[in-house]
């Protein structure tokens, strides 16, 4: 992964918890993405059958 940080402030440092924060926060945005990629995208009607079951 490239220094992103540096991109954005460049003459600035930026304590670890802030880094930390931003990097778990963009890792699950990326699982977010990836569990709707899969269940909703590839398998729609998984969740139908899930939530809606049929009488």
């Amino acid at each position: 992964m490239n220094k992103s940080f540096k991109k954005i402030l460049p003459s600035h440092k930026i304590s670890s918890k802030v880094k930390r924060n931003v990097l778990v926060d963009v890792k699950m945005v990326a699982k977010t993405l990836q569990i709707a990629d899969k269940y909703v995208l590839k398998y729609p009607k998984t969740l139908t059958n899930f939530f809606i079951k049929n009488k």
